[in-house]
This record gives C-alpha cells, structure tokens and sequence, in this order.
C-alpha cells in the first residue's frame, strides 16, 4: 500500500489554487455489496468500477444521486478522503475517467448494434419461411416511440387493447391543423420517399468497409419505419394509443388561467419544433417527432378539458411491487406519497405568464404527474410502479411485418453470417478486456489502475501497476491503508440514513433506552423492516461487543426463513428459500465480529 500512498502524496499540492479528488470507500451492505465499495468523486461527478453480467464497467454518476441511492436507500456509510491535488493533475484524472467511460460506452454500443442487426436479419429470414407468421422481435428491435400511437392490433389479428386516453378530437384539431400547414401531397410525397428508402435498405449500406459501428443496418431501418409511421400519423390525424395517456383526476389536477395561457404558448413552439422535425436531416427525426406530437395531442386535449392530461412516462418493464408486501412500512409510503403531491403541486403552481414553459419545464411536470398519480391509483390497486420512469415518454411498439427491405433469401443468410461471424468475435474481445476478476481486476483494482493510466510513467514507476499486498485489494482495507499513509488528506465520514437518525436521538434521549429499543426490528421506532432484505433480529453495525451474540440470534431467524422458505418453495418460486439463505451467510461473519447486514430502505422522500 505503500505505492498507493506514494501515488496519492505525489497528486498533493500545496498551492492554493489546487482542486480537491474525493476517494469514497462505501461500506459492505447485504447482496452484491458485501464486499464493500469504492469510487473516485471529481467536481459532481463520481467515477466507479461495478460487476456486470460478469464484466467490470465503468460508471458515471452524478453526487447527489450517488449520495442518495447508497447512503439514504442501501443504507451505507461512507467513508471520504480529501485530497488537495494540483489542477493541471485534476483535469488530467477527469479527462481520462470521462474519455474511458464514453469510449467503453461506444465499446458496448457497437456490440449492441451488431447484436441487433444480427437479430434483424434472422426476423427477414423468419417473416418468408413457411409457414408465413409474423415472428416475435427482441425487444432491442422495438419502435421506441411508435407506441405512442399504434399498437399491435394495427398491423395484425391482435385483439385491440382498452384504455380511458380517448384524444380523437384532439388529434383531429391539433394534427389537422399541422397536416392542413403541409399540404396532403407533400405528406404523400414523404411517406412514399421513406417507403422506397426502406425496400432499397441493404445491410452493406450501413458499413462498406466491415468496420463496427454505433449505427447499423438495424437502426437504420428502424429509424425510416419509424419515421414513416409519424407521417402515416399527421395524414391521418391519429389519436393516441387508448393506453397512452391518463388525466389527474384528483381537485389538484384542474387547469387555471395561468396554465392554460403557458400550456397554449408551449403548443406553439411545440407546433414549431415539430414543423423542424418533418424537414431534419437527423437519423431519428421520426422517433422526436412521435414524441412531439403525441405530447401536442397531449396539450390539446388538457386545453379542450380543463384538466391536466399527460403521456404515461413509465417504460414498459418498470419495477412493480405489491403495496401489501410493505404493510410495515406504511407510515414511510404514506410520507413518500406526499412528498410526490408536494412536487405536483410546486411544479404547477411555478407556472406563470411571465414564466415561459420549455421543454425541460413540461418534462418535469411530466415526470411529477405521473410519479403523483403513481402513488394515488396505488392506494386502491395495490401495486406500485416504482421505478422506471424516463424524461421522453417513449412507449414502445413491437416491430410490425410492414415495409421490409427487398433482399433475396441469399442476400439475407449472407448478410446473417456475416454479423454473426463479427458479433461472437467483438464478444469476445470485450470479454477479455473487461473481464471480471475477485483479486485482480475489481472496483478498488481498475480504479487506481485508471489512476495511474493517467498521471504517466512517473507514477506508473510509483504504483507499478498493482496493489500489493493481495489484502490490499479488498476496499476498506485499502482506504483503512490510504488514511494510514496519507495524514494530510481530510478524512470524513458521512453517515447512512440510519444512522443519521440514531444520532438524532441519543443527543435527544437517554442513549442505554435508544440502543436497547433501536437494537431489534421487535422495538426498533427509526427502522422497519424491508421484505426486500433476508430476515434479521438484531443489528451489529453499533454494536461491537454483542455482534457474535446478535448474529447468533440472527443465524436463527436465517434458519427459520430457510426452513419456511422450503414449505413455501412450491407457490413462491424459491425466493423465501433464496432469502433464507442469504440472511445464513450474513450472519455467519458477525459471529466473529464482522459485520456487512445493515438493512436497506424502501420509501425515502428524495432529500
């Protein structure tokens, strides 16, 4: 470690012009976490090394939401040195940082890509072998945006879905009056343009010298189609999909003079940009354009009604969780509740006709709207859509048996093999270049190795490359080591949610009362348990002297779930007999007065 430490003293600098690096080491927590963490934090931004599908990625976090999700919903502390380094080393680290995440990034997009077009191509193939149905696509090859508008039922015998987002009237208004602006020929003219573009379509088109790319055949094929479905969209003046969009039914969902005059101003640069749209050169033009449409029906239809309508911003595999399964924890929902009708009703009452109302505006009345309406339909449904909600509203359609290109069978199995052949020879190059490994290649390993990468030779001479000793690897031994040998970077610790309110109230009660109440989920006022974690009686990260004691009691309860897990095995798809197990193997370390098991939260009002 002491090769760290001369890296770390070598970016020391004395001048008061020097910028501060913050190194995070993030404490051990059940699951993946129970090793603990580490990452680099320059300006707002947190640079670290996670596991997956194998792999080590790089990952790019903005503070506060790292803060948020590791302190406050896993409830763990973090431990931060702050280290005085000069300028000209801090711009060298967030250079390096930013340019390996974003070439790491075009890595694994390009795997994607010939992933998809390989994906593509074997769907032609499928749509002309007898007998001739249309064959289910992979989700990658989805129409993002399409959803908005169609469904399956559009293209074939799928029975046609139900919902309350009825928008004809709208659409005939708001889509007429653009159609009318166009002309019905120009339109014509268009949609036969992207017709014959998407026939001519060729996978050689995309990549005439076999080099990868970011933008294959597949994307580019599933631009014009989508593209074309926005023309057939404006011809026709086509209301939204019926699940598409929903109204704040609630008092606080009314329109008042103010919104509605920065709503009708916000149609009208909204009608702008999609008069843009129609005449861009950008690939995607028909993807922004669905989405501009859909959000001007969307306007028109809160104008015409008096009442706030918005897109449905949840993607279509966004986490659902059954309200009844956190029953203990309904005082922290009911808080989490309000908090979203506090966030509606800032959002709305902003809006004023001084204040003009923009993209980025609406889009966060959007994402208000529906995380407030979320939780309201929640109390009478019983399931909660709680995460995945996306700043565009993209609600995807699956890929239709439309216009295909016109390629011969030979064209295709060529075409096929090809990708293929490039695909498994691109994985596999990934795969050994970040390949995932416990001692050599880990999230403390590649985080000073992307450190010395970038400070040069000197401190490649330094380093050398590794940490030793194997120990040193393991993250809070390595920050344990880093505070050793670094006695002029600041040490600071900031506490988990948990503990935050522990402190509260040992400085407000008598502490032996709030650590033998607080000790156990039986009594415990500042913590309920999260159906999400293994079952445990006792916490030990406060208690060091009674941790074997406590994590006797807790193997117990390990135990018990275990064995409540196997009766239930048949109706629960193993999940009570996975849980078990894993509370066994986080208690079986506090039995020699280590401790990883802290619990996590489920409902946090954002902080």
């Amino acid at each position: 470690m002491k090769k760290l430490a001369g890296l770390l003293a070598l970016l020391l600098f004395s001048n008061a012009n020097a910028k501060t690096l913050h190194y995070l080491y993030i404490e051990a927590n059940e699951g993946t976490a129970s090793g603990g963490h580490a990452a680099l934090q320059l300006d707002d931004t947190v640079f670290h090394y996670q596991y997956r599908d194998g792999l080590i990625r790089l990952t790019k976090d903005d503070s506060a939401g790292f803060d948020f999700d590791y302190r406050y919903l896993q409830n763990r502390t973090l431990r931060v040195a702050d280290i005085a380094v000069a300028d000209e080393s801090f711009a060298v680290l967030q250079d390096y940082f930013k340019r390996q995440f974003w070439e790491q990034d075009r890595q694994f997009k390009q795997l994607q890509t010939l992933e998809n077009d390989t994906r593509l191509l074997d769907w032609f193939i499928n749509l002309k072998t007898p007998p001739q149905t249309t064959p289910q696509t992979h989700p990658r090859l989805s129409l993002p945006a399409a959803g908005l508008f169609y469904n399956a039922s559009d293209f074939d015998q799928t029975p046609p879905i139900t919902g309350a987002c009825q928008t004809q009237a709208a659409a005939d208004n708001v889509l007429g009056a653009l159609r009318q602006r166009h002309g019905a020929e120009y339109l014509t003219e268009r949609s036969r343009e992207l017709t014959e573009s998407i026939q001519r379509l060729s996978p050689s088109q995309t990549d005439p010298q076999n080099r990868p790319s970011t933008y294959g055949f597949s994307q580019r094929y599933l631009d014009l189609v989508n593209a074309s479905l926005a023309i057939q969209v404006l011809r026709t003046a086509k209301p939204l999909a019926v699940d598409a969009c929903h109204a704040l039914e609630s008092p606080d969902g009314r329109l008042d003079n103010n919104q509605r005059q920065s709503l009708q101003r916000y149609q009208q640069q909204l009608l702008q940009s999609a008069n843009v749209l129609l005449t861009s050169n950008r690939p995607d033009w028909g993807q922004a354009l669905l989405i501009s449409l859909a959000r001007l029906v969307t306007i028109e239809q809160s104008l015409q009604s008096g009442r706030w309508f918005f897109l449905d911003d949840f993607e279509p595999l966004a986490t659902t969780i059954d309200t009844e399964q956190y029953t203990s924890q309904a005082e922290a929902m009911q808080q989490k509740f309000l908090a979203t009708q506090r966030l509606w009703h800032q959002r709305w009452q902003a809006l004023s006709i001084e204040t003009a109302l923009d993209d980025a505006g609406y889009t966060d009345l959007e994402i208000a709207a529906n995380q407030y309406r979320e939780w309201q339909t929640s109390r009478t449904r019983q399931t909660l859509r709680y995460q995945g909600q996306q700043r565009l509203p993209l609600k995807p359609l699956p890929l239709p048996a439309w216009i295909i290109p016109n390629l011969s069978d030979r064209q295709l199995q060529l075409a096929l093999q090809a990708a293929q052949q490039r695909t498994a020879t691109m994985a596999g190059a990934l795969q050994a270049q970040y390949a995932y490994e416990l001692l050599s290649r880990n999230c403390v390993t590649e985080l000073f190795h992307g450190i010395n990468l970038a400070l040069g030779s000197e401190t490649e001479q330094i380093l050398g490359g590794r940490l030793n000793p194997v120990l040193q690897v393991i993250p809070f031994v390595a920050f344990a080591s880093l505070s050793q040998q670094n006695p002029a970077s600041q040490i600071r610790l900031l506490p988990s949610l948990r503990q935050q309110r522990l402190a509260k109230q040992y400085a407000e009660e008598f502490a032996p009362w709030v650590f033998a109440r607080e000790s156990n989920l039986l009594t415990a006022e500042l913590y309920q348990y999260n159906p999400d974690d293994a079952a445990f009686l006792f916490f030990t990260d406060d208690s060091v002297l009674a941790r074997p004691l406590f994590g006797a009691f807790n193997l117990l309860t390990g135990l018990g779930q275990s064995l409540w897990g196997l009766l239930q095995l048949p109706f629960d798809a193993g999940d009570g007999l996975h849980n078990g197990a894993r509370g066994l193997l986080m208690s079986l370390p506090e039995l020699v007065f280590i401790n990883i098991r802290k619990g996590s939260y489920k409902f946090v009002p954002e902080q």
